[in-house]
């Protein structure tokens, strides 16, 4: 009656686990196989807090070359460095952007 049990819940734990970890490598996947080239036109810096704790959000919104937005999540390295105007190239394998 315990292996059963057991099976049970491996069963529905996988149900659950499994479907989040397909999602997450699909969008790894998906981001790498992109490329793309813009100028940042804006950048945001958001500030939330949650149970006493503060936390900083940092992100720019990049023009793409067919007009298109984008707005990217970055560190706050990345947020720093990077100013309005500059261009970036995000090319296919790659994680990250890359300014230009």
């Amino acid at each position: 009656m315990e292996t059963v049990g057991l099976i049970l819940f491996l069963g529905f734990g996988l149900l659950i686990i499994l479907p989040f970890t397909i999602i997450i490598i699909v969008l790894v996947v998906k981001g790498k196989n992109q490329s793309w080239k813009g100028r940042i036109v804006d950048k945001n810096e958001n500030e939330v807090e949650d149970e006493g704790r503060v936390s900083t959000y940092y992100s720019v919104t990049v023009e793409l070359e067919g007009g298109k937005e984008r707005k990217i999540a970055v560190d706050s390295k990345k947020y720093n460095e990077w100013k309005v105007g500059d261009k970036l190239e995000k090319k296919k394998g790659e994680s990250w952007p890359q300014k230009v």
